[in-house]
Parts: structure tokens; sequence; C-alpha cells
């Protein structure tokens, strides 16, 4: 009996195009089940990111919304981005399972930025001293 073989199945896409732009604009919204993640409701976040990095998000975003893997805005750019990245964390460092849940992350500069941060107003301090500002005493 020769035995019979039939083509793997396609691979499911990894992304799901959005049905709300206007038509003609994207291919329409695959039949597929929504992802855990996009199940639950959003809420507004702030990170910190540098100015060069924002304008390079918009401008990625506004270039290539209307092609097949573009986004729809930078809230989905990002959070596919990042469901990526904690994926590939979480399978690299927590044998692909989720991290535990965690409280709040301790806010403000990281130890590094710290340093860079008293460096720099030390150096203010002595450019103003040199300069006959303030020495610092406040008498």
């Amino acid at each position: 009996m020769t035995p019979t073989t039939s083509a793997p199945p396609a691979p499911a896409p990894t992304r799901k195009p959005s049905a709300a732009k206007s038509p003609g604009r994207r291919k329409p919204a695959l039949a597929l089940p929504l992802e855990p993640a996009e199940q639950e409701p959003v809420k507004s976040h702030s990170f910190s990111l540098p100015d060069s990095l924002m304008a390079r998000l918009r401008a990625a975003v506004w270039h290539t919304q209307t092609k097949e893997d573009g986004y729809e805005n930078a809230s989905q750019l990002v959070r596919e981005v990042l469901a990526d990245e904690i994926e590939r964390l979480e399978a690299k460092y927590n044998r692909g399972r989720p991290f535990p849940s965690v409280g709040r992350l301790r806010t403000g500069p990281s130890p590094e930025g710290a340093v860079r941060g008293a460096q720099i107003r030390a150096a203010n301090r002595r450019a103003a001293k040199e300069a006959g500002g303030s020495s610092g005493d406040r008498t």
C-alpha cells in the first residue's frame, strides 16, 4: 500500500486585520477566534519614550496603515510588538509560561539613570559656583 500524504495545513495568520478600516483599504477581517488579550478591556498607560522613537512610531503607522501587514494605529502596533516580546521572554526564561503576576513596578530612573542624574546635578552646581552663582548655601 502506498502511503498517502496531504499538504500540511496553512499556518494561521499571526495578525488579524481590523474590519474597521474604510472599504478598499485593507482586506476584510479574518474569522479567527479572539486572543484572550483582545477580549480584555483596554486601559491607558503612561510610558516614557524618546521623542525620536515616538516620531518614528507615528511615521511607521501613518505610512504603512494601508498595507497588508500595517497597523490601524500606534496602540495596535505597541500591543502586538509587546505581546511578541513578552512571549519571547517567557519562552526564554520561564519555559514558555507566563511569569507570575507582580504588583506595581518601581517608578523613577533606573540605578544607572539615578547616577547619571546625580552627576549632571553635581556638574551644574560646580559650573554655577565657578560662574559666581549660588554656592548652594542657604543663608
